[in-house]
Parts: structure tokens; C-alpha cells; sequence
């Protein structure tokens, strides 16, 4: 999240004024790009009514976002990541819409708000999919002198009988190259799915484990 502060923005009359320095939502001065691609060892939880759930040893999950120069319009951040146990499976792709709050050299939080999209879906011998609202969190806390950053990601939903936490903390070390930054992260991520009515179907899915992965910032 390379990005410096803007001017502040005065908007006068019923609109509301925007402040890009100190407080107010940041900007990159150009055009910046964010991958990562990561690969997840996780468990697998169907609630006590399925009993053990076996599945995947490896699960490979990416995102990459796309942010601008321009105040006031949102970034963009799109993610994927499996799931693939006997018991239940689902592809999730989340497409979120966000602003930087803050950001500096020290702290970075990001926050949003997107659609979660859930395909090929299958719960025991039922098939489900379907799209859910989100919010978006996003903070990183750089540890001086170390090259390393303490970071967390959380999409979340809690609606009308459905909750849905797609969460990862963890760290992250930066090899500042010249023409991309380079990190290595690795921390633990928990995806939770418990659903009241999700396309007529009921469940209380949990998969968490540890992962490793990329991060290249452009």
C-alpha cells in the first residue's frame, strides 16, 4: 500500500468535506497494484452432527487489488480461495470495494464493504450457492527495523441468521527490491460458514489452518 497524503479537499454546500490528510481517506499518487498467492493447510469442522471431516492437505488461495489516484472513489480488492473436504465444499470469490483511512510508514488500516460469492457449493449430498454482503477490515503495523509487518485481514457477515468470517493474522517480511517489493507471509486464517437459510440449506461449517504465501506490491 505504497501511497502518500493529498491536500485536503474542501466541497462546499450539503457536500460533506474530505480530508485526505491526517484522519481522512488516502490515495496513491499513481496507479498501484497489489498480488498475492498463498497456500493454506487447513482443518476441516461440519459441526458434531457429521462427525470427522477429512479433506485437502493444501488449499492455494490469491487476491490482488488495484488502487488510484483518484479521492473519494473506492479501491478494489478481489479474492479467491477453496475449500474441498467428503463432507462439504465451495469455492469463494470476494469482491470488495475500499478506502485507506490511514496510512503511513508505521500503520495502515483499510476499510470496505463488498459481495461475497459462493460456487459449486456442496453440503453432504446438497448443492448450494449464492452471494452475501461483507464488511471489509484491513490493518498492518510495521515492527522497526526489522523489515517485518504484523497484519490482519477480515472479511465478515452477520445477517439475518447467517454469519460468515473469513479471517487471517500473521506476518509479514518485506525484501525491498528495486523494482517491486517482495514479501513473505505466513500466519493462520479460519473461514467460518454458519447458516440459518443459506439457498434453503442449514450448516456450521469451520476450516482454519496455517498458511505461507507471496505478497508482491507494485
Amino acid at each position: 500500500m505504497k501511497s502518500t497524503h493529498i491536500n485536503k479537499v474542501l466541497l462546499s454546500g450539503t457536500v460533506i468535506s474530505a480530508f485526505l490528510i491526517n484522519g481522512g481517506l488516502n490515495a496513491d499518487t499513481l496507479l498501484g497494484a497489489d498480488l498475492e498467492v498463498g497456500v493454506w493447510s487447513p482443518s476441516y469442522d461440519a459441526g458434531s452432527f457429521v462427525g470427522s471431516v477429512s479433506g485437502d492437505d493444501q488449499s492455494v488461495f490469491a487476491s490482488a487489488t488495484i488502487e488510484h489516484p483518484v479521492p473519494l472513489i473506492p479501491n478494489f480488492k478481489l479474492s479467491l480461495s477453496e475449500v474441498n473436504s467428503d463432507a462439504y465444499e465451495y469455492t469463494k470469490i470476494d469482491y470488495t470495494a475500499y478506502y485507506e483511512i490511514l496510512d503511513n510508514d508505521a500503520i495502515s488500516i483499510d476499510v470496505g464493504l463488498g459481495i461475497s460469492q459462493f460456487e459449486g457449493g456442496k453440503y453432504l449430498s446438497q448443492s448450494f450457492s449464492g452471494a452475501t454482503p461483507h464488511a471489509y477490515f484491513d490493518a498492518e503495523v510495521a515492527l522497526p527495523f526489522l523489515n517485518t509487518t504484523l497484519y490482519t485481514d477480515i472479511h465478515y457477515l452477520n445477517y439475518d441468521g447467517n454469519q460468515i468470517t473469513d479471517a487471517i493474522a500473521g506476518l509479514r517480511y518485506d525484501f525491498n527490491l528495486v523494482a517491486v517489493d517482495l514479501g513473505l507471509k505466513a500466519g493462520y486464517r479460519v473461514q467460518s460458514f454458519d447458516a440459518k437459510d443459506f439457498d434453503d440449506l442449514s450448516f456450521d461449517l469451520k476450516t482454519d489452518g496455517y498458511f505461507v504465501g507471496l505478497h508482491a506490491d507494485f
